[in-house]
């Protein structure tokens, strides 16, 4: 008897963990599509299909391990039909009614609420579109004298409107304490307007430092969950884009708040400078602001529960790119030229000097070099003794090097020169893990633009006046 009981016991517990952790069903109707798909964000940090069928009435998805709380996108075949919210790893068992746009929720009362807030928000996007088709008319048909009256009688009601919508969102994360659904919400309150006045700058630097600096006002800091939402995901890359696009170092001070203030949970400080270091850090990244980056990390490495780990690499990349700045003084280094004499870096004299660190058959640094000999204002430059292009391999084989110097390549224009002694390599003296990589100096080989772009070339010479 005792065994029969034990014998049940242990059937139970294997049955409980066999039992699915997770299990969404999707009852799908009048949807044109082959396949249909579930995807949430994955170790990638990016969109990914976790679920994926031909086109029937049922699906059922079951895992194991519950899923990890974020948004979830369900998919026919590439378009979007339903997003949906998991909030806890518990009560993930819940199911889904697609049936031609009409979506309902059976076992998850988070995600109805969900829908009714996206409906919810429809109508006052409506009550707006409504506002603008007015002003649009009045614009055709009103007198002038008349329509300023007008425009300030529509101003208010629009602001009545989003003063409405927001009030709206407030009593949805009231009513939902805790949830991602209040998290959504939050991130989407649109911030303050800015004063009236910063409207006539016309370099727009006011504006744009106040858009910056409330860019993140109602971001949930709190919960990490909003960062495996797109909607998190995309809030991060858009402020990282006005880093780049707006280019200012006073507004390096708003990513150091955005850090501070992510602070307030740790999962989350993590996750959002891992976010910004691949787009502002990464030496692949087009968007890499390396300024901004090394501020980043001095920021980090001054947090006094770092992980030791990201301390490391923390130090060690501060290491590699925090030289060589505009103001500085290049470091020197030898070279062997074509005809065999030695030189050093800091002996070529000219007034103005692009320092080109390549490989010779590096595709990237091919195509660069091709653009460069295009370049009407390099040309000029060169022409006039006012500039001088020196190309530098840095690594360790002779017959690239002899290979390239005696080959069309190689610009009759330019100085090329080898560093056969391995010093840039050994001791670092330059950020080399990408290539082709250019400094624009002057004649003391003072950096006047450090990692200068092929696109910036031609502008830089005409600025200056040399060519």
């Amino acid at each position: 008897m005792k065994k029969n009981c034990l014998f049940a016991i242990i059937s139970l517990l294997i049955a409980i963990g066999a039992h699915a952790q997770s299990e969404i069903k999707l009852q799908i109707h009048n949807i044109k599509a082959d396949s249909i798909k579930i995807q949430g964000f994955g170790k990638s940090k990016k969109m990914e299909t976790i679920f994926a069928e031909p086109l029937s009435k049922e699906h059922v998805f079951k895992s194991k391990t519950p899923l990890e709380p974020g948004m979830f996108w369900v998919l026919g075949d590439s378009s979007l039909i339903d997003a949906f919210l998991i909030s806890s790893e518990k009560g993930q068992k819940f199911t889904v009614s697609i049936d031609t746009g009409k979506i309902t929720y059976t076992g998850s009362v988070e995600n109805t609420r969900y829908h009714d807030y996206v409906k919810g928000l429809q109508d006052f996007d409506m009550q707006m579109q409504m506002l603008n088709q007015e002003f649009n008319q009045a614009q055709r048909s009103m007198p002038q004298y008349m329509l300023q009256v007008f425009v300030d009688s529509l101003t208010a009601r629009a602001n009545r409107v989003m003063n409405s919508k927001e009030a709206y969102q407030r009593k949805v994360i009231a009513e939902n304490p805790g949830t991602l659904l209040a998290s959504v919400v939050a991130i989407s309150i649109e911030g303050p307007q800015p004063p009236q006045e910063y409207y006539a700058d016309r370099t727009q630097n006011m504006l744009r430092k106040f858009f910056m600096e409330h860019f993140f006002d109602n971001f949930p800091w709190e919960d990490p969950r909003i960062l495996n939402t797109p909607i998190g995901d995309n809030k991060v890359k858009e402020f990282c884009n006005y880093i780049y696009q707006f280019d200012r170092p006073d507004l390096d001070t708003c990513i150091i708040k955005a850090l501070a203030a992510a602070k307030v949970n740790e999962t989350t400080f993590y996750t959002l400078f891992d976010r910004m270091e691949k787009i502002l850090g990464s030496n692949v990244s087009p968007y890499q602001m390396e300024n901004s980056y090394i501020k980043m990390l001095r920021f980090m490495l001054d947090y006094p529960k770092l992980e030791t780990a990201r301390r490391t690499r923390y130090e060690h990349e501060l290491t590699i790119i925090d030289k060589n700045h505009e103001g500085d003084i290049l470091p020197d280094f030898r070279i062997v030229m074509k005809d065999g004499d030695t030189l050093t870096f800091h002996g070529i004299q000219s007034e103005y000097m692009l320092l080109y660190l390549q490989h010779p058959t590096c595709p990237t640094c091919r195509e660069v070099r091709g653009r460069m000999a295009n370049f009407p204002a390099l040309n000029s430059a060169i022409a006039k003794g006012n500039l001088k292009v020196l190309t530098v391999y840095f690594e360790n084989d002779a017959n690239i090097w002899n290979n390239f110097i005696h080959s069309s390549e190689a610009n009759p224009s330019y100085l090329h020169g080898w560093n056969f002694d391995q010093t840039i390599e050994e001791q670092h003296l330059f950020d080399t893990r990408t290539i082709p990589y250019m400094f624009l100096v002057d004649k003391d080989k003072k950096v006047i633009r450090k990692d200068i772009l092929v696109n910036e070339i031609e502008d830089y010479i005409k600025r200056l006046k040399i060519d």
